[in-house]
């Protein structure tokens, strides 16, 4: 079977700052995204976009600007001014169809967002020629400390009757997709958006490099001059951008989680080695006073990562509600036959599990917390205790000694 007029969109997202620590400048690998791109362009021979990062940098070299309540430019910022798009073409992949292509770089709220599309401008395209689209899968953002996440969105009219849809979506996503990388999706969920089929495959959801892949079909008289209208365009990457930041910011409340457990196994080693103390005073008081140095900056990080931990829920929990809220605005532009339950079952299925598997997560470390400082006042007791003993004994000698 043949497509019409396919284009194949990546969505990335990055952070640009990271406000639940208060930071107004740039996270340090703030970047990464545009310099993705930079190598994207040199690997394709595309000018425009390997010199992105400097059209985008201000006097300052700066990108964007700080996010913050009072300033709500921020929420939805096109970065490339004035003409906002930046589109190019006769890209050559090797193939006798030659692509065009634009870029949309934004800045949401403290999130970088681009969208690099690459298109087909031709009536009739074999399905193994969609892999043209992806050449050398180079439309993936590489893995970085502050990657959120990316979709990819392929858009396609299938040619002829279409029986079997999951067959044609299989057809399409072993096109786009490098054969090494096939293995790692399963189709999780079908539904309609803008009247035609729209198909999702996932993935390992804590990879941030593998993107989230959804496919849609226009198989309706009224999908294409909707899509070509655009009015789905903001609600749709804020809700892929809520999405990727929800998983995000899960993944990083499973590592806090994983750091406070081996501190608290650090904490429980050093209450039983108290009963195996060195019988000697001066290196007993001296390894005492070396694990009251060390327990106070364990409970220093023990408490960060508590912390943490709460920003994280609050994070997922506001994240999730404007999920919800894009969510329902793509259904107020939607059409009859509808059916967004692809996009509905993320939010459905993870939202309650993530908040609380991260309220067990407290549930079990905070109790621990009043450990800590049980732990460091009675170290510090008998620190107290054995140094005094030792300078009157030192006393005491001297005292001697002059007699």
């Amino acid at each position: 079977m043949k497509v019409t007029n396919p284009k194949l969109t990546l969505y990335a997202f990055h952070l640009r700052n990271n406000l639940a620590q208060g930071g107004e400048e740039p996270v340090e690998d703030a970047n990464h995204l545009w310099e993705q791109c930079q190598q994207l362009g040199k690997k394709l021979n595309v000018p425009r976009l390997e010199f992105l990062l400097e059209r985008l940098q201000n006097s300052n070299g700066k990108i964007g600007i700080t996010p913050s309540r009072d300033n709500p430019e921020s929420d939805y910022l096109e970065l490339l001014q004035p003409e906002h798009l930046l589109s190019f073409s006769a890209i050559h992949n090797g193939s006798s169809l030659q692509l065009r292509g634009e870029v949309y770089p934004l800045q949401i709220h403290d999130t970088y967002a681009i969208d690099i599309t690459f298109r087909y401008p031709y009536p009739h395209v074999e399905i193994d020629q969609l892999a043209g689209l992806n050449p050398q899968g180079c439309l993936q953002i590489a893995q970085s400390n502050s990657l959120l996440g990316q979709t990819l969105v392929l858009f396609a009219q299938p040619e002829g009757k279409l029986n079997d849809i999951q067959a044609f979506t299989d057809d399409c996503l072993t096109a786009i997709l490098p054969e090494s990388n096939r293995k790692n999706y399963w189709l999780s969920a079908q539904g309609r958006f803008l009247g035609s089929p729209i198909v999702e495959y996932s993935n390992n959801q804590e990879n941030q490099a593998q993107p989230h892949i959804l496919i849609w079909l226009n198989c309706h008289p009224q999908t294409e001059p909707l899509e070509a209208g655009g009015d789905y365009y903001q609600p749709l990457i804020n809700l892929l951008c809520c999405r990727h930041k929800i998983l995000y910011v899960y993944s990083q409340s499973r590592w806090c989680n994983q750091q406070a457990r081996k501190l608290y196994r650090q904490l429980d080693g050093k209450a039983k080695g108290l009963q195996h103390l060195s019988s000697e005073p001066t290196q007993r008081l001296k390894q005492l006073k070396e694990w009251l140095t060390e327990l106070s900056q364990t409970a220093f990080d023990y408490a960060n990562h508590l912390r943490d931990l709460e920003l994280h829920r609050t994070t997922i929990e506001t994240n999730n509600k404007n999920y919800q809220f894009w969510l329902n605005q793509l259904n107020f532009i939607s059409i009859e036959k509808n059916n967004l339950e692809v996009l509905q079952q993320f939010i459905s299925h993870n939202s309650e599990n993530f908040i609380e598997q991260i309220n067990t997560d407290l549930s079990y470390l905070l109790p621990s917390q009043q450990l800590f400082q049980q732990m460091i006042e009675t170290i510090r007791g008998i620190v107290e205790t054995e140094q005094a003993e030792s300078d009157r004994a030192t006393e005491s000698a001297a005292q001697k000694r002059q007699q």
